[in-house]
């Protein structure tokens, strides 16, 4: 039976994995590991995975997460985001304006917005991401978003909406199959 931790485990070896061999010997001596010159890049994973004590993991987690994602703005989160994995064409945002949201229900944890006659509803507690157009029934199939799920998390706070995006990226880019990630709702038209 695959556990959370087995789940954080193939998240960090993926992202060891697209580090460059540099990055991981630097990594090494930070996490306290000496300096064994001429390993592979390989080697270098299993090292830091089978010699860093259990508690360090994922503190290296969430160090490679920041590095990848940390300082990226919220709009190229957002366009990481709307790539499909088939290599389909996003959405376009300029067809949906901010200024077209209502929100309906706002709080720490869950929004809830209205444009252009659809429903959106982000909520951080559930890990739950809902709209009710036609793209989201195909897109959410591959944990992508729609132009008025994209639109919504502009208009979040920046820290929940950093939280959502870095997430999803980092379970889809780096998580298999089992992760544990967002759940994308296609809800019916009303």
């Amino acid at each position: 039976m695959l556990t959370k931790q087995n789940h954080q485990q193939d998240i960090l070896h993926n992202l060891l994995s697209d580090s460059s061999p540099h990055i991981l010997v630097f990594l090494s001596e930070q996490y306290g590991l000496r300096r064994v010159p001429g390993l592979s890049k390989e080697a270098l994973i299993e090292r830091i995975l089978h010699h860093l004590p259990e508690e360090e993991l994922p503190l290296l987690k969430n160090d490679l997460i920041a590095a990848r994602f940390g300082s990226l703005p919220i709009d190229q989160l957002v366009d990481m985001a709307l790539q499909h994995a088939d290599g389909k064409q996003k959405p376009r945002l300029d067809q949906v304006s901010p200024t077209e949201a209502i929100l309906i229900e706002g709080g720490p944890y869950r929004w809830v917005y209205t444009m252009r006659g659809h429903d959106v509803v982000i909520d951080l507690k559930q890990r739950q991401l809902t709209c009710d157009c036609h793209f989201f029934r195909f897109a959410s199939r591959q944990q992508a978003l729609c132009k008025h799920l994209a639109t919504a998390l502009k208009l979040l706070p920046e820290v929940y909406a950093r939280d959502v995006l870095i997430d999803l990226l980092v379970s889809r880019q780096y998580g298999g199959p089992q992760t544990p990630g967002w759940h994308f709702e296609r809800r019916p038209a009303a």
